[in-house]
């Protein structure tokens, strides 16, 4: 299949080692079929340099960082093709089909909005990197296969999801008339693929994970840069953000509830623990969002609903496993 109908968007900010990598990786596998859109949220010359040298590449500086969202969103309007295709710079395409077959799937499944392939993380011994994610009625999601082989049974395998990873993930371009707009700049980075998807699912399209050829993710390149704390804040911040703008007042009323009282029990217990750090990120990304009300207001008048939220809750709402409830609980403490 020729992949003259893909843009693809790489956003990267001080990583001329892994996007040297990464292109070089889809020039070997692709060609000079797709068109690539660089976007850089650090601008430099020896990034336009590296990006000079492929002719079906184009250099988008982006200057003060506006993270992954900022930076698709600068990508986007030079995109010209079909379908987009949003890759991290800290990936290595082994095997044309692992777009190829993305594409396939888009033009099989009309219903399908967004849809992401196989990732593994040569960091984590090829563990897979995450096979999409359910939602749970706490409103934190229920991730798919991160972290464990790929080959475990029923996890490389198509499912229907709530939300999938931003850094292998590809729609029509045409599902943006629908959504309205990609991502807000207002996220920077973090949680803003699971509220495209949210809003993909509420414009009646679905979200899968389906298999392929896996690409490999360094997974944690660029975050590595800042502080732990501050992520978790500016996670946590979207992830509320997002809920409280696209589920109806019903559903609002129950999750967010939930979701607020398992913040502020997190915060205690790290309080309780001595560590302040992770206290004040928990209240700080409270305080943040009350200081966003207006704004959450005013994005949940735009929201483009055509689907009811349990009509999207029995496709892609799960009750987490005992078991997985253990590990996250380890995993944050």
């Amino acid at each position: 299949m020729p992949l003259n109908r893909v843009s693809i968007i790489i956003v990267t900010y001080k990583g001329d080692e892994v996007l040297t990598e990464c292109l070089a990786s889809l020039k070997t596998t692709c060609g000079d079929e797709p068109q690539i859109v660089v976007v850089d949220n650090s601008p430099s010359e020896t990034t336009r340099e590296i990006v000079s040298a492929y002719p079906n590449a184009a250099y988008v500086p982006s200057p003060g960082n506006p993270g992954f969202a900022g930076g698709n969103n600068r990508g986007l309007p030079f995109c010209n093709r079909d379908y987009i295709l949003l890759l991290n710079n800290d990936t290595i395409v082994k095997s044309r089909q692992s777009i190829e077959r993305l594409v396939e799937f888009l033009e099989r499944h009309p219903l399908c909005g967004v849809v992401q392939g196989s990732i593994i993380l040569p960091r984590a011994n090829g563990a897979a990197g995450g096979c999409g994610s359910f939602l749970t009625p706490f409103g934190f999601q229920y991730a798919r296969g991160f972290g464990i082989p790929l080959e475990t049974p029923g996890v490389n395998v198509p499912t229907k999801c709530f939300s999938i990873i931003g850094a292998f993930m590809m729609f029509p371009r045409s599902i943006l008339d629908k959504t309205g707009f990609l991502f807000y700049d207002a996220f920077q980075s973090y949680y803003e693929e699971s509220d495209f998807c949210h809003r993909a699912w509420l414009a009646g399209y679905e979200v899968w994970y389906v298999p392929t050829p896996p690409i490999e993710h360094l997974c944690g390149y660029t975050a590595g840069m800042f502080a732990r704390t501050d992520i978790m804040r500016q996670h946590l911040r979207n992830s509320f953000f997002s809920l409280k703008v696209n589920l109806g007042f019903a559903s609002r009323l129950a999750i967010v509830s939930f979701y607020r009282f398992v913040i502020f029990v997190h915060a205690v217990a790290h309080l309780l623990r001595g560590d302040a750090k992770t206290f004040k990120a928990d209240l700080g990304m409270l305080g943040d969002v009350f200081r966003l009300r207006k704004e959450i207001s005013m994005a949940r008048r735009n929201v483009r609903r055509s689907v009811s939220d349990l009509k999207i809750f029995r496709q892609v709402l799960r009750f987490p496993s005992l078991s997985y409830l253990g590990r996250a609980v380890r995993g944050n403490m």
